[in-house]
């Protein structure tokens, strides 16, 4: 490896107070050790911010008036480094030692490289995996590869994704400013899925670190306050802006066919037609965008087809 590269970690946090010792305890513990710390934190009510400014003095904290979601502080996290790389972290995680020393690493085999994803398993049961990368049906519904699965190393080889969970993953700064960062109409849920579909389209490429391994609290900083099906419902709703984005017409047209025909409950059909309803009254903004991405695009829909699944079925349910 060549010398060491300093690496901004962005910590992303809104209330996550009772996780901060055992994250910033961990990432402490690194084996790399040319990395700077940031805190964001959006306008926490449970004193994280003064917690970590008063025991981690190593830490620059970066507390916010209001809780801007994650893309958007993704987004200061990005502008407020000067690092070739910012890696951002949830705060229900805790880090292998050689959690950001093995990301790195496989960083810096290849520049075409934006977006390395680290290997997730569940806090509540080590040795399954919440995930090793993301996968996407065509349909835009994605999945954690090899989620509840035990770990047995069936992942263990590095490979192309379509997406790095954003809650453990290291960015290349430069590609992810040039195509556009995180978007900023995503409070949250979908923004990794949609930020690394922009860069593959752009020429950039996005894969896994199986050996940077994070424990993560599973819903640990959602679950109580909104529940799955409100993360399941936002997450559609930002998919459908996605798809509008980033494909290709004949592959939009296929999608949103596709997801109008599906057959659900009818409180769940009348939940999906309000993300509809809410993308039609954004539709302005998001075919800007889309005009913006499609003028761009150096990747057409086919060379990339290997990355997104050809089924409408969704092999994890959460």
């Amino acid at each position: 490896m060549t010398a060491p590269t300093t690496v901004t970690v962005a910590i992303i946090n809104y209330n996550g107070r009772k996780f901060l010792d055992e994250l910033l305890e961990s990432l402490k513990r690194q084996t790399w050790q040319s990395f700077q710390a940031i805190l964001i934190d959006n306008d926490s009510s449970d004193g994280s911010a003064d917690y970590a400014r008063n025991n981690y003095p190593w830490v620059q904290v970066l507390p916010q008036s209001q809780n801007l979601g994650f893309s958007k502080a993704g987004n200061l996290a990005f502008a407020s480094s000067t690092s070739e790389f910012v890696a951002l972290l949830n705060t229900d995680i805790r880090l292998d030692p050689a959690w950001l020393e093995s990301l790195t690493a496989v960083a810096m085999t290849d520049p075409t490289i934006a977006a390395v994803a680290s290997k997730l398993r569940l806090y509540s049961d080590p040795q399954r995996l919440n995930g090793v990368g993301g996968a996407m049906n065509y349909l835009g519904y994605t999945w954690d590869r090899g989620m509840f699965e035990l770990d047995e190393g069936q992942l263990d080889n590095s490979e192309e994704v379509l997406f790095a969970s954003a809650g453990a993953a290291l960015f290349r700064r430069s590609n992810v400013l040039s195509a556009g960062g995180f978007d900023e109409r995503f409070f949250m849920y979908h923004e990794d899925v949609d930020a690394c579909w922009r860069l593959w389209l752009l020429g950039s490429r996005v894969v896994t670190a199986p050996k940077a391994l994070a424990f993560h609290h599973f819903g640990g900083s959602t679950r109580e306050a909104k529940g799955l099906d409100w993360r399941e419902l936002i997450g559609e709703r930002n998919n459908i802006r996605a798809l509008i984005k980033n494909y290709g017409a004949a592959n939009l047209r296929r999608a949103l066919l596709h997801l109008l025909r599906l057959r659900q409950p009818a409180r769940r059909k009348l939940a999906q037609f309000r993300n509809f309803a809410w993308n039609l009254s954004h539709l302005p903004d998001t075919l800007a965008h889309r005009r913006k991405i499609q003028r761009k695009r150096v990747r057409t829909d086919a060379q990339i087809a290997h990355l997104i699944v050809q089924s409408p079925n969704v092999p994890i349910r959460l």
